[in-house]
């Protein structure tokens, strides 16, 4: 897939994902707290990155776990753990090759980045790592709603430096949980969440650079498309302050059987 050359790309943006990833919504844990099986001890962030999407898990009292192949992006994730003392265990492993003994986690999650990753190799290697009757917890932001074409940044735009996006029907959850069924989990179901929030031009402009696509740019390709995209922006922002956009976190879950 060529989506997939990107995943190796995200690295050099590390201290970027920090400033411009929009952090996810309480509601996204508060219904991950509900699904964990009673007696869980341990939990396992696929894919963490910076760690957006592990520092929540703090909250639901297991020992958390993250992993990442990147090894710029794991700096970051415990550099920033260490400034909010948080206890996070965080490796550099690759999903396809889990550095983890069988039967370690109560629960495995995997955060916008399971698009990268939807194979039998990796199913596998979750299903090994996950104890019997664990829990498999994917999910992804997409936009749901249009921004009105005035807010929206012009498909020529992307167009222009042939920017390759996600396959649809890799956000899709009608495939993914397709993909969980055949893969052998068991109580397999969807559930969406329906988010909106604020956001500036230079953060719109700056959540660009943490696309892996952006890695692929030359650095007079990055300079331009950062600045037709901020030109654009601050034209159709006006006189307001910022643009609200509305999204959703769609997620996808299933348990070892």
């Amino acid at each position: 897939m060529q989506h997939n050359i990107f995943k190796k790309l995200f690295g050099p943006e590390a201290k970027n994902y920090t400033k411009y990833r929009t952090p996810y919504p309480k509601e996204l844990f508060d219904l991950l707290a509900k699904l964990v099986p009673e007696g869980s001890t341990s939990i396992l962030d696929v894919a963490s990155g910076t760690g957006k999407s592990t520092e929540p898990l703090i909250s639901l009292g297991l020992k958390v776990s993250g992993v990442d192949h990147d090894s710029q992006m794991i700096k970051e994730a415990q550099e920033q753990a260490q400034l909010k003392s948080l206890y996070i265990d965080y490796a550099i492993s690759d999903i396809e090759y889990l550095s983890f003994p069988d039967n370690s986690f109560d629960v495995v999650t995997v955060g916008t980045a399971f698009h990268f990753f939807m194979n039998e190799t990796a199913m596998t290697e979750v299903k090994r790592v996950l104890k019997p009757r664990g829990l498999l917890f994917v999910y992804w932001t997409l936009t749901t709603k249009e921004a009105p074409q005035e807010d929206s940044i012009p498909a020529s735009i992307f167009q222009k430096y042939n920017w390759v996006k996600v396959p649809t029907e890799l956000r899709d959850p009608e495939n993914v949980s397709g993909f969980f069924k055949k893969s052998g989990l068991q109580k397999v179901s969807t559930e969406r969440i329906p988010i909106a929030y604020d956001i500036t031009v230079e953060e719109r402009v700056g959540l660009q650079t943490t696309s892996g696509f952006y890695e692929t740019l030359s650095e007079g390709d990055k300079k331009s498309f950062l600045g037709e995209v901020r030109e654009v922006l601050t034209k159709n922002l006006g006189n307001r302050s910022y643009f609200t956009l509305e999204e959703e976190i769609q997620v996808c879950f299933g348990f070892k059987d």
